[in-house]
Parts: structure tokens; C-alpha cells; sequence
């Protein structure tokens, strides 16, 4: 495709973007523009179908729709931004520094030029001379000694600044990684880790299994309780799947009533048995509506589960595993599936 093809269809897309946002009432933001302009790209299949889901969910795109679409899908540029303000704050504490160095590196010449000059014409000074030049090079000595102290507290300074500057990268890294909702790792961090098992996997040859979990109903809890309510269930039921799991283990969101559970080095018997200790886990809760005290029923969910097969990629083995929970969806609900790595799903 020429550059001015490819112009053509970025203009294209734009004015399709821009349409859609009119046609459908949504507020022309450009929060909802990059979101749908995205979507009509059609080179971003889980955006597509995080965003389907969604709007089927709920009738129609809302705010609180755009808001964890795009906290799921763009999040990169908050770090990209802390990122170059970092850089920015970095390269100007290291200005100084080199700054006092150059400064300091000058003075320490004279005062190396200044010794020598000493030394060469200390032997045919008179006592007098003598006196004067001991007197000047204590001077100098003692310039030497603030000079160097100056130094000293300059490096101190920009090496706290710098610390400090690093542990707010690592927690700007922490929060582009982490569900604002729920507080537990984000579909980002989510497709992260899972590249990282799959390699792993594969240069070990170990097993990785992938547990995808959704929310029975969850429609209904917000359609009944509305949205606060449901809310509060995502963060139940990402706590309890959280703590539910080992150290090694990661639990995310992975969009809007959807988990996803990474499990290295476990064997699919042992996977399957975990995703039935959480499912029991979740079930065993008892939801209460704050503003009343009025018990409104129980938590369930559904959990699809499949072992990582050689050679297969992180898309397919999402596929595999959200296959197996389909089926525990319309096997009943509440239960667990897993898929055999020859694709055939079972209980």
C-alpha cells in the first residue's frame, strides 16, 4: 500500500470515527474518539470484543464503558508521559551535577598549578616570601576544602533526587499495571505475565495453565443494586480470587466481569482443583447491601481452564480456555471445564 493509500484510509477511518460518535450520541471526546477509531481500525480484536460485550451488557456506550476501555487498552501513554517528565527531572538534577564538577575540576587545577608553582620557587624564597606563600596556599587549601564539600553535598542532593525519582517511576509502572477498580493486576499486566509464562514454558519445558473465570448474572446485580453494587462484587470476587492463589500465581481483571488466572509450573489436575477451591471460595461469600444490611443472595462463578500446548501462542490458549468456560456457562453455570490440549472439553 502507497503512503498515500494509507493516508486515505487513516482519513477514512477518522471520518468514520468521528460519525459514529454523532450518529450514536456519544460525547465527541477524545477519550471516545481513540476508543472507536481503534475499534474501526479492526486490528485490535480484544478491544472489539471487550467493547461488544460491554455495550451488549449494558444497551449502550457509557462513560463508565469508555473509562475501563481505555484504562485497559491505552494506559501507555500516562507512562509514556511520566516517563519523559522523569527523563526531564533527571537530566536536569544531572545538569548540576556536571555543572559543580566542572567548576570543581577547574578549581582543582589552579590549585594543582598553584602547588607546583610553590614547590619550583620555595627554595629561593626568603623567609618572608616563605611566609607569605605558606599563607597563600592555606588559603587555597581551605577554598579547596569548601569547594570539595560543596561538591560533596551537590552529588548528595542529586543522588536523592534521583532515588526518588526512580521509586516514582516504579509506582507510575505499579499503576499502569494495576485495575483502578478492583487493585489487582490489569489486562495489561495480564498480557505480561502470560507472554512471560508461555517463554518460560518453553525454555523449561514446564507446564503453565490459564484459568478464565466470569461473574454469573452479573448483569442482573447491576441492573437490580445498580453499578455501586457491582462493583463492590468485582472487588470481592477479585480478592478472593487473589488470595485464593499462590505467590507465583497472577490474578487479573481481564475486562469487566472477566478474570484470568496464570498458573506456571502447574499440572492441569492441580489447575482444575484450584479453579474449584475459588469457585467454592466465592460461593461461600455472603453479599450484604450497605446502604440497607439486606442480604441479597450469593456470589457464583464459572471457570474454564486449559494447560498450555507446545508451540501455541498466547491468543490460542486464551481461546482454549475461554472455550472451557463457555461450556461451564451452558452446562449450568457454576462449575468448572477444562480443555484438553486435543481441544476436547471436559468437566
Amino acid at each position: 500500500m502507497t503512503q498515500s493509500n494509507d493516508f486515505a484510509k487513516v482519513q477514512v477511518n477518522a471520518e468514520k470515527a468521528m460519525a459514529l460518535l454523532k450518529d450514536r450520541r456519544i460525547r465527541q471526546i477524545p477519550q471516545n474518539y481513540t476508543i472507536w477509531y481503534e475499534y474501526l481500525t479492526d486490528t485490535n480484536p480484544d478491544l472489539m470484543r471487550a467493547v461488544n460485550k460491554l455495550v451488549a451488557e449494558n444497551g449502550t456506550f457509557t462513560e463508565k464503558i469508555a473509562r475501563q476501555i481505555y484504562s485497559e487498552f491505552f494506559t501507555f501513554e500516562k507512562e509514556g508521559k511520566a516517563i519523559q517528565e522523569t527523563n526531564r527531572l533527571v537530566q536536569k538534577s544531572m545538569d548540576n551535577v556536571i555543572g559543580d564538577l566542572n567548576i570543581s575540576t577547574t578549581d582543582f587545577l589552579e590549585y594543582s598549578e598553584h602547588l607546583s608553582g610553590f614547590s619550583e620557587k620555595a627554595a629561593t624564597l626568603s623567609v618572608t616570601e616563605l611566609q607569605t606563600e605558606i599563607g597563600a596556599v592555606i588559603n587555597r587549601t581551605s577554598a579547596m576544602a569548601d569547594s570539595a564539600n560543596a561538591l560533596k553535598n551537590g552529588l548528595d542532593v542529586a543522588s536523592r533526587e534521583i532515588a526518588a525519582l526512580k521509586r516514582r517511576l516504579q509506582d507510575v509502572q505499579k499503576e499502569a499495571l494495576t485495575d483502578t477498580l478492583t487493585g489487582i493486576a490489569n489486562r495489561k499486566a495480564f498480557d505480561t505475565e502470560l507472554t512471560k509464562g508461555i517463554t518460560k514454558s518453553q525454555e523449561t519445558d514446564t507446564q503453565l495453565c490459564l484459568i478464565m473465570s466470569d461473574i454469573d448474572h452479573f448483569k442482573n446485580f447491576n441492573d437490580k443494586h445498580g453499578h455501586p453494587f457491582g462493583d463492590q462484587v468485582l472487588k470481592l470476587v477479585a480478592n478472593t480470587l487473589n488470595g485464593g492463589i499462590g505467590r507465583m500465581a497472577t490474578a487479573a481483571r481481564y475486562g469487566g466481569e472477566e478474570f484470568g488466572i496464570i498458573l506456571p509450573n502447574t499440572e492441569l489436575s492441580t489447575a482444575v482443583d484450584i479453579a474449584n477451591d475459588l469457585r467454592v471460595a466465592v460461593s461461600a461469600k455472603k453479599l450484604v447491601k450497605r446502604s440497607t444490611g439486606d442480604a441479597v443472595g450469593k456470589i457464583t462463578m464459572s471457570f474454564g481452564v486449559a494447560l498450555y500446548a507446545p508451540c501455541e501462542d498466547a491468543g490460542s490458549l486464551i481461546n482454549r480456555a475461554d472455550e472451557a468456560l463457555y461450556l461451564a456457562k451452558n452446562s449450568g453455570r457454576n462449575r468448572v471445564k477444562h480443555m484438553q490440549s486435543s481441544l476436547e472439553a471436559t468437566g
